[in-house]
């Protein structure tokens, strides 16, 4: 009897041990950070028992006793455990990949414990988990990995801490007029005129995890810019700018209306260039031309030049290694940058020629002039507008400030104009500047004061087409007198005066000297 006793009293006692070292419950995880759309699977590493008093152990999940001896390094359990609690953050990134590596590459395949569309995994398995993103719902997404222990939570909630690379594209602006330059979403050039852009590139943080990284630019502009075939490529670490361009394979694009070369792309593969350092604070300049040409829009509209990057979002991708710029190694969907626009405007003065009644007169040339700040002078626009029958002059695809127009041929019959100088002056949205759109267009005389606006105003300027135009007037010569008319009398009369005057001398003086 005593002996059933003992015996029930140890079972008992076993009973209360294993009760209290039961797996814990389920867990749900929800996971942020990712886009919309994304899919997922976890990996149960590690198996979680609860000791009690908020005491927990862990266990192999056996399914993954080779994978995690190979990455660790370890054989026993107890080891493999105490080396995973003691890495650091970095670590603990490292650890993942290695992990996540080897699952990729096990043969025969190691499937996941969970999945899930729905960025929720429900009523899982509490224990150390690996969560892998495995396919993006947006194509600015990159794949990430997340390390998750799940122990005493019903609830908790992880973010995959997204690391994508962005883009930025910049325009030069230069101000002839007073010389100067900044860099910005939006210029104002003459036609003709070379525009220097430059394309700015960033890495994902994670850079370091990547065994490659594919990395293409893709730029395009409207008919009215050509691109010059210039473009050169940098890697830039802090102060460090180490031009590239030979590892990279750049394409151009033409226009099929024009025929002028409208864009490129230049492509690479970062982790296949040698002798180059990228981290995570590196990033990739391109620097280029553009001509603003014929095919130009005037005005509100503009000339936009579009780019954008594409780029690795596979960490476990591999490329081939080989050095050379023609083998990119682009993955299947790599990851998208938004477009960023930068754009150039240009506008129209409109001459009209009239004379003193306000009717259209033929016969007139004009010069255009604009001062420059670098010369220190007026330098023509072109060449002279002139022809028998124009009395109206377009000058064609200008930038913003202050301009001259000379009359450099004079109708017949009418004196020459006074010179007409003024400032074009641009105005752009400046509550977002990634949206640059023209606002308004203003006329300025030298003095400073607004042309184009009110009941005085001597010229007309319309953003939405860039048409800026006064009307300039010539007034008829002076007449001078012919012979024959009134101008002969006079003439004759002034003569008769001053030789009356000559006779009263003559005798005056006689007089004078019979006195004597």
């Amino acid at each position: 009897m005593k002996n059933l006793k003992k015996i029930a009293c140890i079972l008992l006692t076993v009973v209360m041990f294993v009760s209290m070292m039961t797996t814990v419950g389920a867990t749900d995880i929800t996971i942020s950070g990712g886009a919309e759309g994304s899919s997922y699977e976890a990996y149960k590493l590690l198996d979680a028992t609860d000791g009690g008093n908020g005491k927990f152990a862990y266990t192999l999940n056996e399914k993954y006793d080779d994978i995690l001896a190979s990455v660790t390094g370890e054989t026993e359990s107890a080891e493999i455990v105490d080396y995973i609690s003691s890495l650091d953050t970095d670590g603990i990134r490292a650890f993942a990949d290695a992990v996540y590596a080897a699952i990729d590459a096990a043969d025969p395949e190691v499937a996941a414990d969970y999945t899930t569309d729905s960025a929720t995994f429900e009523g899982v398995a509490q224990g150390y988990y690996l969560i892998a993103e495995t396919a993006t719902g947006d194509v600015s997404d990159t794949l990430s990995l997340v390390m998750l222990d799940t122990k005493g939570e019903e609830t908790i909630e992880v973010n995959t801490k997204e690391s994508k690379p962005s883009l930025d594209k910049e325009v030069e602006e230069k101000n002839d007029t007073t010389g100067a330059t900044s860099w910005g979403e939006h210029a104002d050039y003459d036609v003709n005129d070379v525009i220097n852009y430059k394309i700015t590139g960033t890495v994902s943080e994670k850079y370091a995890s990547y065994k490659s990284y594919f990395y293409k630019f893709t730029d395009s502009m409207d008919k009215g810019l050509t691109y010059n075939e210039d473009a050169k490529v940098y890697v830039v670490n802090g102060d460090s700018k180490v031009e590239v361009t030979e590892y990279f394979t750049i394409v151009s694009t033409a226009n099929a209306e024009s025929g002028y070369k409208n864009g490129f792309t230049a492509t690479s593969n970062l982790k296949e260039i040698p002798g180059i350092t990228v981290d995570a604070s590196t990033t990739v300049l391109v620097e280029y031309t553009a001509t603003l040409n014929e095919y130009s829009l005037k005005g509100e509209p503009g000339n936009e030049n579009v780019a954008y990057l594409e780029y690795e979002n596979n960490p476990y991708h591999e490329a081939d290694g080989d050095n050379t710029p023609d083998t990119p190694n682009e993955p299947e969907e790599p990851g998208k940058t938004i477009e960023d626009v930068t754009i150039v405007f240009t506008y129209n003065t409109v001459v009209n020629k009239v004379d003193g009644e306000g009717e259209a007169l033929e016969g007139a040339g004009f010069t255009l002039y604009k001062y420059s700040a670098e010369a220190g002078d007026w330098l023509a626009v072109g060449e002279e507008l002139v022809g028998g029958n124009m009395t109206t002059f377009t000058f064609a695809g200008l930038d913003i400030g202050k301009y001259k127009i000379v009359e450099t041929t004079i109708p017949a019959g009418y004196n020459k104009c006074d010179d007409v100088e003024f400032e074009v002056v641009a105005e752009y949205n400046v509550e977002d500047p990634e949206d640059p759109q023209l606002t308004n267009l203003v006329v300025k005389d030298k003095n400073g004061a607004i042309v184009s606006e009110g009941s005085e105003a001597t010229f007309s300027a319309t953003a939405s087409s860039g048409v800026i135009s006064t009307d300039i007037v010539n007034l008829s010569g002076t007449e001078l007198p012919g012979t024959g008319g009134i101008g002969t009398t006079i003439f004759y009369a002034a003569g008769a005066v001053l030789v009356l005057a000559a006779v009263v001398l003559l005798i005056t003086k006689k007089r004078m000297n019979a006195s004597k």
